[in-house]
């Protein structure tokens, strides 16, 4: 039977016994939201745990929105007019509102992908900043915080420390550090420098496992949402998107309080109900397949939907590469996990040298393939990236299947279309 998964901005075929197939990827198809605009003046009326937005906006000379980048799924240009046509119907002008972009160690975005992502109207009106780990004056070290005897170092970028009323929006999907993306972490990683970075990081590779979905004691989540607090994150704004992109639910407020109650709704929409764990593991990457490093979420997924032993066939189109700011992921890609926890353990996370998210993004890969083998399809990956990765490459999903199938004669199969926010969940 021929099966469809999405590939970049197209989408592939594949060929497989109907019969072998025990789990096909579906998620909750939540209702989307009927008036987004309706929905987005109720949340910001009706936070969880905090006053209403208006009454937290008035008298504020200096509100400061922190919003994600464009590796994440967030209509950002559909909700950004209702916000602040909000404010400014309760009393707040524009010169009082400004932008800043929170992408952690990403790579910053360009003139085109912030039109996209904002809309050109915000970019028009208003100010819109973007964070840069590497810019030392722009970072403020508001000190540290332990997380199970690690130090993890506040650093921050100074403009949001200047903000009267500090806001940060995203959306909640299922994440493999830090359980579930949102609310604080559009502080830390979002606006933090390298060092930070990586302490938060290095706090997953702690874990016993990879959090995927995991909000109590993660050490990952526990440790942005301390951050968040010295820094001060007043509000949140997150959304939660269906299964088919669309905006099924709006949670504002205080930045745990209703990360929490999104988190539960992201859980029911994203999680893919599963017999068993199968054989062979045929995942999209998507969205998540700019890079390697978003595309390795899908990996996360599979992780938990394969059996010891077994295949995963990844398809990612990776059109920028492998990584970007991360010149010493290759290297850490060809150590054992006990090596890069050794490492990770011993080594300061403000030795930017050492880039301790590339080891801690390292340890997860390496995680993934000491439990199953892993084909991939992508013409992002070169040869060497491909080898480095420790991956066997194909020229398509069908070729990869079919020698899968030659080690497993006999395999169970399990597809999962979006793995980039898919929650696997066994029942």
């Amino acid at each position: 039977m021929k099966y469809t998964i999405p590939y970049g901005k197209t989408h592939v075929e594949l060929d497989a016994p109907e019969k072998s197939v025990i789990f096909t990827g579906e998620m909750t198809n939540l209702p989307a939201l009927s008036n987004l605009e309706y929905s987005i003046i109720d949340a910001l009326d009706n936070p969880i745990g905090t006053p209403p937005f208006k009454t937290l906006a008035s008298g504020k000379s200096n509100i400061v929105f922190l919003v994600e980048d464009n590796t994440r799924e967030t209509p950002l240009a559909e909700m950004l007019p209702v916000i602040v046509n909000y404010l400014n119907k309760n009393g707040v002008k524009d010169e009082s509102i400004s932008f800043m972009t929170a992408p952690g160690t990403h790579r910053s975005m360009t003139d085109d992908e912030l039109r996209e992502k904002l809309g050109p109207r915000i970019l028009q009106r208003f100010n819109v900043r973007q964070h840069n780990a590497t810019v030392s004056s722009d970072i403020f070290d508001l000190g540290c915080i332990e997380v199970e005897g690690y130090s993890v170092p506040v650093h921050v970028n100074r403009y949001a420390l200047e903000a009267d009323l500090l806001v940060g929006l995203g959306n909640i999907v299922p994440h493999c550090n830090a359980g579930y993306s949102g609310g604080a972490k559009i502080v830390l990683p979002g606006i933090s420098d390298f060092a930070s970075t990586s302490a938060a990081h290095a706090a997953a590779v702690f874990c016993s496992d990879i959090p995927l979905g995991v909000i109590n004691g993660n050490l990952c989540r526990h440790a942005i949402e301390e951050a968040a607090k010295i820094v001060g994150l007043d509000f949140i704004l997150n959304v939660v998107m269906n299964c088919k992109g669309k905006p099924a639910g709006i949670f504002t407020g205080d930045f745990v309080k209703a990360h929490r109650t999104g988190s539960l709704v992201s859980e029911k929409s994203f999680q893919t109900i599963i017999p068993t764990t199968a054989d062979i593991v045929v995942v999209s990457s998507y969205p998540a397949d700019i890079d390697f490093w978003q595309a390795g979420k899908g990996l996360a997924c599979a992780y938990y939907a394969v059996k010891t032993g077994g295949v995963i066939i990844l398809a990612a189109s990776c059109y920028e590469g492998l990584a970007n700011n991360h010149d010493r992921y290759r290297e850490y890609l060809n150590m054992t996990l006990q090596e890069i926890s050794a490492l990770v353990k011993s080594t300061s996370p403000g030795d930017l040298e050492a880039d301790i998210v590339a080891a801690s993004v390292a340890a997860e890969n390496r995680r993934i393939r000491d439990k199953a083998r892993i084909f991939v399809v992508s013409e992002g990956l070169t040869s060497k990236d491909v080898n480095d990765l420790g991956f066997k490459q194909f020229k398509s999903v069908q070729s990869a299947l079919n020698e899968a199938l030659t080690i497993i004669p006999s395999a169970k199969i399990g597809i999962l279309p979006k793995g980039g926010i898919s929650l696997p969940v066994i029942k």
